[in-house]
């Protein structure tokens, strides 16, 4: 029993990391109230955390070797927690930006760790399991973070951010089942300290890329949804378009629950599949005559993403012949973050490159994007295969 528990406590670290994008419900509102704005800079609101998360990552490993990993963690849960209060006390731009950088600080603290704690307390066939596991606890936290939001913002949207003191029952779960000490792995330690593999992984740039573009598209079903559905005069109350973003985040949980079995089945098409349902999902979204091809398409982003995600991080091993694998990691972290954070402007990039196209424009040019990813991984099957 005393395991199990250890096991949940661990978990349920990773219920939080994707929240930030749990309140795009409240998006319209943010337009409403803060008109001296522009779109970017709204949805910017949304997705901001990950540029917290991105720098906090990498001091993560230093704050821990401070505080220890458990304290680590901890503080991260508390700042999540306190974040809640200035965001729903913010009355402009600037702090409502703030209370988001804020929460970013928070979720980068535990980010890493909720992986690295895993490698720390479990080894062999235990560890792996666990690793999937956690991938299905991330979904299963966004889904019912999103949900739960949808259901606060009827309330008021400020109620929306409640959501976030989800983090106080993780802290008291996490603080009284989990050991202050980890058994340290030799192992790892001992590549760590080879020189020879602290050579930086400029070989993993293409999969960062494909990553950061999967990121910035998924994020971009959340944050850009509303102006697909005003360009093609679909309306949908938010009750409905929060459904939606749930949908997204359940089957995110769903495409990571079976991505073992369609690897064992597909190998390195499994990879293939999720790229070219991604860009199925793009064109779909932006052909979509009607709410019902709208829902598809969500519904097919949802499961195809993980897909990507999973096979690309798959790949660590073989990527760090010859560079540590915690660098390889934290390059492939890194390019999710960049994806997470730079969609606002990422899409009006496209816009601006597509003579001011609309929202659906965009998405079609990101369905191309994802069909040249599926061409050249093919071409270059031998860089993307596992084994």
């Amino acid at each position: 029993m005393q395991r199990l528990l250890l096991k949940f406590a661990i978990l349920s670290v990773s219920l939080l990391l994707t929240s930030a994008y749990a309140i795009s419900i409240c998006i319209p509102v943010f337009t409403e109230n803060f008109k001296d704005y522009s779109a970017s800079s709204i949805e910017m609101l949304v997705t901001i955390p990950a540029f917290s998360v991105m720098v906090m990552m990498l001091l993560s490993d230093f704050i821990a070797g401070k505080l220890g990993k458990k304290r680590t963690v901890q503080l991260g849960l508390l700042i999540v927690f306190l974040s809640v209060f200035l965001s729903i006390m913010s009355e402009s731009y600037v702090t409502m930006l703030l209370s988001r950088i804020i929460l970013g600080v928070g979720l980068g603290l535990i980010n890493a760790l909720a992986v690295s704690l895993i490698a720390d307390f479990f080894t062999g066939n235990e560890c792996a399991t666990m690793m999937g596991v956690r991938s299905a606890f991330e979904g299963l936290g966004q889904s019912l973070l999103t949900y739960i939001a949808g259901l606060l913002f009827v309330s008021g949207w400020r109620d929306a951010f409640y959501i976030y003191f989800a983090a106080i029952p993780i802290l008291i779960i996490f603080s009284l089942f989990v050991p202050a000490q980890a058994k340290v792995d030799t192992a790892s330690a001992a590549i760590e300290e080879n020189s020879e593999n602290r050579k930086l992984p400029f070989h993993v740039l293409p999969h960062c890329f494909i990553l950061l573009f999967t990121v910035l598209v998924s994020v971009g079903f959340y944050v850009k949804l509303f102006d697909v559905l005003a360009d093609k005069n679909l309306n949908a109350d938010p009750e409905y378009v929060n459904g939606l973003f749930t949908a997204l985040a359940f089957c995110s949980m769903a495409g990571g629950c079976v991505f073992g079995f369609l690897y064992a089945k597909l190998k390195f098409y499994s990879l293939q599949l999720g790229l070219i349902a991604t860009a199925l999902s793009c064109v779909l979204l932006a052909i979509s005559p009607n709410m019902f091809m709208v829902t598809v398409s969500c519904v097919l982003n949802g499961l195809a993403y993980p897909l990507i995600i999973a096979y690309i991080f798959s790949m660590v091993g073989k990527l760090s012949v010859n560079a540590s694998t915690v660098m390889v990691t934290s390059f492939m972290l890194i390019g999710c973050n960049i994806g997470a954070m730079v969609t606002p402007w990422g899409y009006s990039l496209i816009s601006t490159l597509t003579g001011g196209g609309s929202a659906s424009v965009c998405f079609i040019v990101c369905g191309v994007v994802f069909v040249v990813f599926a061409v050249l991984a093919q071409l270059q099957k031998s860089k993307y295969t596992v084994e």
